[in-house]
C-alpha cells in the first residue's frame, strides 16, 4: 500500500469518525446529563462519564411522577406520564388513519378517471407549500368554534389534515409506477376492482405505505408549534409541549429534562426500526410481483 492511498483512508477515517461523533454526540450527551446528579451536571470540566450515575430521574418520571427543586415540585413531572399517553394517542391514530386515507385516495387519484380529476388533485395538494404556522391563527378560531380545542380528537384532526395532502401524493407517484397490467390480470381471473385493488395492488405498495407510516408518525410525534396552542391542560397536551415546561423562569431542569429527552427519542426509533423490516418485505415483494 503507497503512503498516498495510506494517507486517503486515515483522512477518510478521521471524517467518518468526526461525522458519527457529530451525529450521536449530542444523544450521548443527554444519555449522560439523565444519569448524572445535578452536582456533577454543572461541574467544570464537565464529566463524559459520572461518578455517580443515578436513575432517580427515570424513576421520577415514569413512575413516582414526582420530582422536587429543593422544597419546590417540578410541575411537568407530575403530568409527564399523561404526555406520553397522549403523543403516542396522537402519533398511533394519525398513522393508522393516514395509511387507509392516503393509500385509497391516492390510488383512486392515480388510477380513475373523473371530471375535473386534475383540478382536485392541484387542488387538494395547493396547500402542501403553505407553512402551517401561517394558517394557524384561522384554524384556531375555526376549531374555538366548534369546540375542539384542548381535546385529543381535535388534535387528531388537526395533524390528519395536515398530513393527508403530503402522503396522497406521495402515494398517488407510487401508485402510477406499479403497472396497471397487474390489475388487467387479476380482472382477468376474475377478480372485482376493490379485490385487485387490496389482494394485488396494496402487497406490491407497501413500499410506499411504511414509508408513509414512518413519516406521519415521526411528524406527528416531533410536533410543537400547533400542540402548544391548541392544548392548554394535560389532559390533552403531548410530550413535546411538556418537556418544554421543564424551562421554568428562573431555573432549567436540565437533569430531568435530559431524561425526558431520552425517553422521547425511544418511540419513534423503535417505530422506524420494527417498519424499515416491513419496508424491505415490501421492497422485495414489490419486485416479485414485478
Amino acid at each position: 500500500m503507497t503512503l498516498k492511498k495510506l494517507l486517503r483512508k486515515v483522512v477518510l477515517a478521521i471524517a467518518i469518525s468526526f461525522l458519527i461523533l457529530w451525529s450521536i454526540g449530542p444523544i450521548m450527551w443527554i444519555f449522560i446529563s439523565s444519569i448524572s446528579p445535578p452536582v456533577e451536571l454543572f461541574s467544570r470540566p464537565p464529566h463524559w462519564i459520572p461518578y455517580n450515575p443515578t436513575l432517580k430521574n427515570y424513576i421520577d418520571l415514569l413512575v413516582t411522577g414526582r420530582g422536587f427543586r429543593g422544597a419546590t415540585v417540578v410541575p411537568a413531572v407530575r403530568y409527564f406520564r399523561r404526555g406520553l399517553i397522549n403523543s403516542l394517542i396522537y402519533a398511533i391514530t394519525t398513522t393508522l388513519i393516514m395509511a387507509i386515507f392516503s393509500s385509497v385516495t391516492g390510488y383512486v387519484f392515480a388510477r380513475y378517471n373523473f371530471p375535473l380529476k386534475d383540478v382536485l388533485f392541484y387542488l387538494f395538494i395547493s396547500v402542501i407549500p403553505i407553512p402551517g404556522w401561517a394558517v394557524l391563527i384561522t384554524i384556531y378560531r375555526i376549531f374555538a368554534s366548534a369546540g375542539l380545542l384542548n381535546t385529543l380528537h381535535g388534535m387528531i384532526i388537526l395533524f390528519v389534515t395536515y398530513r393527508l395532502p403530503i402522503d396522497t401524493w406521495l402515494m398517488k407517484s407510487y401508485f402510477e409506477s406499479i403497472p396497471k397490467d397487474l390489475e388487467e390480470a387479476a380482472l382477468i381471473d376474475g377478480c372485482s376492482k376493490l379485490e385487485a385493488m387490496f389482494r394485488v395492488v396494496m402487497p406490491v405498495a407497501l413500499p410506499g405505505i411504511a414509508a408513509v407510516l414512518i413519516v406521519s408518525f415521526i411528524s406527528t410525534w416531533n410536533a410543537f408549534l400547533a400542540p402548544l396552542i391548541f392544548t392548554f391542560t394535560e389532559e390533552a397536551k403531548p410530550l413535546t409541549v411538556v418537556i418544554s415546561e421543564f424551562i421554568g423562569q428562573y431555573y432549567v431542569e436540565w437533569d430531568l429534562m435530559s431524561a425526558a429527552a431520552v425517553i422521547a427519542i425511544l418511540p419513534p426509533l423503535l417505530f422506524a426500526f420494527l417498519f424499515q423490516k416491513y419496508l424491505i418485505e415490501g421492497l422485495t415483494r414489490g419486485a416479485v410481483k414485478y
